[in-house]
């Protein structure tokens, strides 16, 4: 049976690397122009100039790269996708919207890990010794009695005894304590009467005298220091003879055959062994992929999008859009990851978070977590310590700047940042065909050269941006001189 194919594919850089066989798994095939500028080896760029399919351009509409950039910020992907990518995920969602629908694709990430914070650790041992915790209801009673005194004055001489004894057992040390267990008395008949400890001293004695003396007697016996025989019966012996005498004599009769028969026997052995199950081979090793992996073949599929990206196939997968993988299979499952602070170790599933929750600090890492069966949450942690990345650590942070264009870094979340607008005369627009204008003091335009918005070379519509004071933390590009 002939594979079934995608009616729309697109594809992304991976797929192009890899080599996969596009026109075996789809009809049409899209991508980008940015995807094939990415591609800089030579062998890769060779076979794109002649390629056994038809490779389709098309661009995607601004509406849905909006879309697809907010919905990657919610899922904890957006630092790892680039503009390219976020331009072929937005593709893949155009196609399916105009070839399938909307109905089946998702605006908002499901939520599978939901982290909230306790108010006490559940390993908190709650009955320490020395230290007291008072429950509500013990401030209840202490109330109940204070309110009691104060109405008391004015009542009979009963009610103060009994105010008098409630104060007396709140400041006993019972009061304060646990309970001692207590032993029923069904319990202690059933327990012997204690004996005299006069009489339980002489039988002690006793016992012990008994006791040494068998013991030194058992030492210097022979049965001690030899282990116990098994006692065999006569008939028994007679029969492990005659059987001894036989194998003996056959093998005295016959030593070649057998040997030739117990090399026959393993020879055998072997090719059982050979002939089982289990072993992988070039033929079925394909077929060990498909059952191992999280994939199956592509049933009824009309826009999907190859890519390799583990950032690109959560994305896709959270959307609901399909994810091939290069030998054309569809996968299915996708990672989920929380926020977790290496600080103060609490974690948030809230991944636009920059700055910790919990203890305000820059310290948040994003861990991948599997959800089980019964809802139990599994980290998996990196072994590779520059995972925790100590950037920023080695010089001291520079001086604070003021003014309108001021340039600081974030250290608290709710830090305010200066505006960088441009000056008034760069704002100024010098259109004489415009029935509003006003003439200033020059009819020719003006450029702004001179203000200190113009030295930063902050332009309209920007934040920022600019030449700057040199930053020693900063994460500088390499760049490396092409072959």
């Amino acid at each position: 049976m002939a594979p079934t194919l995608v009616e729309h594919v697109v594809a992304d850089a991976g797929a192009f690397l890899k080599k996969a066989p596009l026109q075996e798994i789809g009809r049409n095939i899209y991508t980008l122009r940015d995807v094939v500028d990415e591609i800089r080896d030579k062998p890769t760029r060779r076979s794109l100039s002649f390629l056994p399919y038809e490779l389709k351009f098309k661009e995607p509409h601004p509406e849905h790269v909006r879309l697809v950039t907010d919905f990657s910020k919610k899922t904890g992907d957006y630092p790892s996708l680039s503009a390219t990518d976020i331009k072929v995920l937005a593709l893949t969602y155009q196609l399916e919207l105009e070839h399938v629908g909307s109905q089946h694709l998702k605006k908002e990430p499901e939520i599978k890990v939901n982290v909230q914070s306790t108010q006490r650790h559940p390993e908190t041992p709650v009955n320490i010794a020395g230290f007291h915790f008072p429950s509500k209801k013990a401030a209840l009673t202490v109330r109940q009695t204070q309110t009691e005194k104060d109405t008391s004055k004015d009542t009979s001489e009963d009610t103060s005894e009994d105010t008098s004894e409630d104060s007396s057992e709140f400041n006993s040390f019972t009061f304060w304590r646990d309970p001692l267990l207590s032993i029923n008395g069904e319990l202690l008949q059933l327990l012997d009467p204690i004996p005299d400890p006069v009489q339980v001293l002489n039988w002690k004695n006793k016992q012990n005298q008994t006791d040494t003396q068998t013991a030194f007697d058992e030492f210097n016996s022979f049965n001690f220091w030899r282990a116990p025989l098994p006692s065999i019966d006569g008939e028994l012996l007679d029969l492990l003879k005659v059987d001894d005498v036989s194998s003996s004599e056959s093998r005295l009769d016959e030593p070649e055959d057998q040997s030739d028969d117990g090399d026959e026997d393993d020879d055998d052995d072997d090719d059982d062994d050979d002939d089982g199950g289990g072993w992988i081979t070039p033929s079925n090793i394909q077929q060990v992929k498909m059952d191992s992996g999280d994939w199956t073949a592509p049933a009824d599929v009309t826009v999907g999008c190859l890519t390799t990206d583990f950032a690109m196939q959560n994305v896709l997968i959270q959307i609901g859009l399909h994810v091939l993988s290069v030998n054309g299979m569809l996968i299915k499952q996708a990672r989920n990851y929380v926020l977790r602070c290496h600080a103060c170790f609490k974690r948030t599933s809230n991944m636009n978070k920059l700055f910790c929750p919990h203890c305000g600090n820059k310290t948040l890492k994003k861990l991948a977590v599997t959800v089980g069966e019964d809802g139990s949450v599994h980290m998996h942690f990196s072994k590779n310590p520059k995972v925790l990345n100590p950037r920023g650590l080695r010089h001291s942070l520079p001086l604070p700047q003021g003014g309108k264009h001021g340039n600081n870094p974030q250290l608290v979340e709710d830090q305010r940042f200066p505006q960088q607008r441009l000056s008034r005369k760069a704002r100024q627009k010098t259109d004489v065909f415009n029935p509003d204008y006003v003439a200033g003091s020059s009819p020719f335009c003006m450029n702004d050269i001179y203000s200190r918005a113009a030295n930063l070379q902050i332009r309209d519509g920007q934040c920022g941006g600019g030449r700057r004071r040199a930053n020693p933390n900063a994460n500088h590009k390499k760049f490396v001189k092409k072959k």
